[in-house]
């Protein structure tokens, strides 16, 4: 398969020995592989956020637009490619046996940009990383694929397409270590095969995109299929890191998450909840979100109209316990089920002024672990009623915990439990707030954003 011809290629014996005048290179190729790395991860976002502004610009012609703008980035991909490729010179092919592309040179001759960009991502890095053909691709050849495939795959960033961004870091890596690798032979100053720092290079490049270190290191020895290498891997890795964690403070996945406001939780808890209790990480929750069991259909929708507000304690009067929970979206299609409204219930009224309905009937067709179907709203709330009966469609036993407990223990709840809210109270049992998933999340995240 394609994944084995990628992660286990190296079945013939290969020249992938490193001496110690190598590691001050490898050193240099890492740390400026972590300066590249960060300004990739930055033009990436930055060609994100552009390509949003476009598209909320031209929203009354979507899909069409996104379409075109694909299949035109698309030609423009396989139009740049070749032309970069002619500017390199044809060569004859070495003892090496490997594949490369003729593309527009003679029989017996290839062209090594367009064997490391007119072909797939693997492909190339199996080139790069191979140790039997050293002097078949130039340091020229590498360094000016590497621009080319550095601009577009920035220019990627925000498609409705996979990009591929993973395998691409590695031979975007591969490229330039190759460069360096091939250069210092023709100089003189090293002798080890220029394979060896395309590992490092790609490995460098990986951990800076992705921010994982020893995740990078067995992914890439795993690649070459040999552990000799695993030192230098580590060393590049090392100095990569370091660099780039002086510029970017997340990797480019975890700020994509941040940005697109995720609800994502770490497995573990953050130490800036070290410090902290349940009470004082709890949601806005104004006293108009408290509601009664019975409560009337002008509580409801003063309740509604707080939209930071996504789940509403129901209480029995002031003073008086939490006896369960209820989300918004069953809340507003109780709402337009009072109401008549045409998403409830097919004809009547529509929605209530101010308040969008939820998008599916939460009390249609669904059915709890006993088989039983949920109580049915129709039967119990009647088109132009005063009040809702609240304590039909509640949670009833909603996870609660007290005001004191430590941040970091209730996180375990969201994240190994998957609560979506739970109740804070004080010892005596009266409420003090609720936490849900998303207020979490935003509690665990800092305010400083890449630019």
């Amino acid at each position: 398969s394609d994944i084995e011809e990628f992660v286990i290629y190296a079945e013939m014996p290969m020249n992938k020995e490193w001496e110690f005048r190598d590691i001050p290179v490898f050193i240099f190729v890492a740390a400026l592989l972590g300066v590249v790395t960060s300004l990739h991860t930055r033009a990436m976002l930055a060609v994100t956020v552009l390509r949003q502004l476009f598209t909320s610009r031209v929203r009354r012609l979507q899909p069409c637009a996104r379409i075109l703008e694909t299949m035109f980035y698309a030609g423009l991909c396989a139009l740049l490619s070749a032309v970069v490729s002619l500017f390199d010179s044809c060569a004859k092919k070495g003892s090496s046996d490997l594949q490369y592309v003729t593309f527009n040179c003679p029989e017996g001759e290839y062209n090594t940009v367009a064997s490391l960009l007119v072909t797939t991502s693997h492909s190339s890095v199996k080139l790069l990383f191979s140790g039997n053909n050293a002097g078949e691709i130039s340091a020229w050849s590498s360094i000016l694929a590497f621009v080319t495939y550095f601009v577009l795959q920035v220019g990627l960033s925000g498609l409705p397409v996979p990009g591929g961004a993973f395998t691409a870091t590695m031979l975007l890596g591969g490229l330039f270590g190759r460069s360096v690798g091939e250069l210092c032979r023709d100089l003189g100053i090293v002798r080890t095969a220029s394979g060896v720092y395309a590992v490092v290079g790609s490995a460098a490049m990986l951990c800076g995109f992705k921010q994982m270190t020893l995740a990078s290191v067995l992914i890439v020895v795993e690649c070459i299929n040999d552990l000799r290498l695993a030192p230098v891997v580590m060393l590049g890795v090392a100095v990569s890191m370091t660099v780039n964690w002086q510029m970017n403070e997340r990797g480019h996945d975890e700020e994509q998450i941040i940005r697109k406001n995720l609800p994502f939780l770490e497995g573990e808890a953050p130490h800036e909840l070290d410090s902290e209790a349940a009470l004082g990480i709890c949601d806005p929750l104004p006293e108009e979100t408290i509601l009664p069991p019975e409560a009337s259909i002008v509580a409801v929708k003063r309740a509604l109209l707080e939209t930071q507000v996504l789940w509403f304690p129901i209480r029995d009067g002031p003073g008086s316990p939490c006896i369960g929970i209820l989300g918004r979206a069953r809340l507003e299609a109780a709402m337009s089920a009072a109401c008549g409204s045409d998403a409830a219930r097919g004809s009547g009224r529509g929605p209530i002024e101010g308040i969008e309905p939820a998008e599916e009937n939460p009390f249609e067709e669904k059915f709890d672990v006993e088989g039983e179907s949920y109580p049915d709203l129709f039967r119990r709330i009647v088109p132009g009623v005063d009040t809702l009966p609240l304590h039909c469609i509640m949670d009833p036993t909603p996870f609660t915990v007290v005001e004191d407990m430590p941040a970091p223990r209730l996180y375990a709840l969201f994240t190994k439990v998957g609560e979506r809210c739970v109740l804070v109270t004080s010892i005596r049992g009266e409420l003090r707030g609720v936490i849900s998933r998303e207020g979490l999340v935003a509690a665990t995240r800092r305010t400083h954003v890449l630019v």
